[in-house]
């Protein structure tokens, strides 16, 4: 997975550099993630559900959000702390392989 990729999935256009540095980090950091996660190195390249997961961990990085309950009058929002990574192990869970000891 390329960093172009990275950015078509995130919504971010191709030609707002702003973040590419920071994007390229956490994009090796996720698939390293990944790759450990699901004990696969993936040989034959990065399934589009695989992808998927991928973008999601970067995301799950990006987060500054830990806001577990908030509320403002009648108006009220709640996020589930790690929800965004439980979604992307949802993604991976197929792919995982057993850890041999």
């Amino acid at each position: 997975m390329e960093l172009n990729e990275l950015k078509v999935r995130l919504k971010i256009p191709e030609s707002d550099t702003s973040q590419d540095a920071s994007l390229k980090i956490d994009l090796e950091d996720a698939i390293d993630y990944v790759k450990t996660h699901c004990n696969n190195s993936f040989p034959g390249g990065f399934p589009s559900s695989v992808k998927r997961g991928i973008v999601l961990v970067v995301k799950s990085m990006r987060e500054n959000n830990n806001v577990s309950s908030q509320s403002l009058g009648d108006m009220s929002k709640s996020f589930f702390e790690g929800a965004t990574m439980k979604e992307a192990h949802k993604y991976l869970v197929q792919y995982r392989r057993a850890r041999i000891r």
